[in-house]
């Protein structure tokens, strides 16, 4: 085995990248015969040895990530799904937060708000034929705008069509919209429908990287009463 290990050494040191051969006076001593064994043992160990060094000089590829156009193909295709956030909103003269529950099928809207300015929950539903809100003291408001009937119950203006794109890091279809790719492909910026939108933060949630810390802002002034800022952490979304 003596021998084994000096021919492993040589071979080691004559195929090392930029090494030269080397003249070892040990070389030239007499050696002792092999046996059969010995010499299955080494050729298994010169050939572990040069699978070792080959698989140590390969560089691991990292994928790219796939281009704009083919992950908004991909985000567009969600329509179901549950997300639990926390919401700050703030406006000219007044502050706020609740908790929200986001239910999402190609049928039905649900929007859950827990604890808006402390008036305890509010229900919205939207479907086809419109839009309803429930308050925790039972009373029901009908429209056909979610938004506009949140706002006329709450007096909080919450862009609830536009939302539902941006919370999966898209802008609204149909509607005209700036905005802003970073290098992972991620949307990162959007100035749509009266609306400025920041998305600081991507967290993958299964097969998606999707949105959690969204900003959204009027184009209004700070100091006009129409001005209000929100902003939606999303602790946890599930994909159907």
């Amino acid at each position: 085995m003596r021998s084994c290990r000096r021919l492993v050494k040589n071979y080691k040191s004559n195929f090392s990248v930029g090494a030269p051969p080397r003249h070892d006076k040990m070389a030239h001593l007499p050696e002792r015969p092999l046996s059969r064994q010995g010499r299955r043992a080494c050729i298994l160990l010169l050939l572990a040895t040069a699978l070792l060094s080959a698989c140590a000089g390969k560089p691991v590829k990292k994928e790219p990530p796939p281009d704009w156009q083919t992950k908004q193909a991909a985000l567009a295709k969600i329509n179901s799904w549950k997300m639990h956030a926390r919401i700050g909103l703030r406006g000219t003269d007044r502050n706020g937060s609740a908790s929200l529950i986001w239910l999402e099928t190609p049928e039905r809207r649900s929007l859950r708000l827990l604890s808006p300015l402390g008036g305890g929950l509010i229900l919205l539903q939207q479907d086809a034929t419109g839009a309803s809100i429930q308050d925790s003291k039972g009373r029901v408001w009908h429209g056909q705008d979610a938004g506009e009937l949140i706002y006329r119950v709450t007096g909080w203006q919450i862009p609830v069509s536009g939302l539902r794109w941006w919370l999966l890091g898209l802008t609204e279809p149909g509607s005209k919209a700036e905005s802003t790719v970073d290098a992972d492909h991620h949307l990162v910026r959007v100035r749509q429908t009266g609306w400025k939108v920041s998305l600081d933060k991507y967290t993958r949630f299964g097969a998606h990287e999707l949105p959690t810390s969204i900003v959204f802002e009027t184009v209004a002034a700070r100091k006009d009463a129409r001005y209000i800022r929100v902003k939606v952490i999303v602790k946890n979304w599930v994909i159907d």
